[in-house]
């Protein structure tokens, strides 16, 4: 049996106390619901009981948590942390791979021509560091929400330490040792800036396409 329309308003409504705005799941949200709904109907209960029923079903999903992938000061509705960590986890690992990978790679690792790449990985960092500004504002002046924009948000935090990091680390001009070394701890943490800096377009890419997906300018 399918709701009517003053029925399916009471689905959004309820979903507008909740204060869930966030649009690729909010759609997906509503949709199961109108269907659990609707398979309670079929079971000869009243709309109004099957209401309370699918309620009482989807309650838990919109109490407040967090991840370990993205840190305790993170508190959203459950049913969102959970698709964002699971979206997040893959990249989770990419963070640490691109931090101490290198550490154990290229500590004191000989090159030939310190002052080209020093002045390479100089010009990426600035670029970097720009891109990743460019992405916060964007982000934060933002009216609407996706998954993404929260997996963005997330990374503030690990963006204004990592801005920090390069901002000084800029001033050394320097990735090699007297001897011409590479300094794997200091490499490490720049692949890791740059890695952060792709993970960032990317979730800021999927966000735009998830606002063109539902038609929202």
């Amino acid at each position: 049996m399918e709701l009517t329309k003053k029925q399916l308003q009471r689905v959004e409504h309820y979903l507008n106390k909740k204060e869930f705005n966030y649009i690729d799941l909010k759609l997906e949200i509503l949709d199961h619901m109108i269907s659990d709904i609707e398979s309670c109907i079929n079971r000869e209960h009243s709309f109004e009981e099957a209401f309370k029923i699918t309620i009482l079903k989807w309650d838990k999903h919109f109490d407040e948590t967090a991840s370990f992938y993205f840190g305790l000061m993170y508190h959203e509705p459950s049913i969102l942390v959970k698709n964002a960590s699971k979206i997040f986890k893959p990249f989770y690992f990419w963070y640490l791979t691109a931090c101490f990978l290198p550490m154990l790679i290229f500590t004191n690792f000989k090159i030939v021509f310190p002052n080209l790449l020093n002045q390479l990985l100089y010009a990426i960092s600035v670029f970097c560091l720009i891109y990743l500004l460019f992405i916060i504002v964007k982000n934060i002046r933002s009216n609407i929400k996706t998954t993404y924009s929260y997996i963005l948000k997330t990374q503030y935090y690990i963006i204004f330490n990592l801005i920090m990091f390069l901002s000084y680390s800029l001033l050394k001009l320097n990735y090699f040792n007297d001897e011409g070394n590479i300094n794997g701890v200091f490499l490490g943490f720049h692949i890791a800036g740059f890695a952060v800096t792709y993970i960032c377009h990317y979730f800021y890419k999927k966000h735009k396409e998830t606002i063109k997906k539902y038609k929202i300018s």
